[in-house]
């Protein structure tokens, strides 16, 4: 297995492991997504309800 001394530290990594910027997106939004899931699933604070409230009819007007 030839090895890639490209990388500095991560020069452990083989070059069979290299992924498409593709793939590294999908992998990374659905590891972020389970970690917060529980944050986006909660109700937003009443102070921000009030201040999206009044961005929103800012920007309609």
């Amino acid at each position: 297995m030839q090895w890639n001394d490209n990388l500095g530290l991560m020069g452990l990594v083989p070059n069979s492991l290299t992924f498409s910027q593709q793939q590294v997106n999908f992998i990374l939004g659905h590891s972020l997504r389970s970690v917060y899931q529980d944050t986006l699933d909660s109700p937003l604070p009443e102070p921000l309800k009030t201040l999206v409230a009044q961005l929103e009819a800012k920007f309609q007007s």
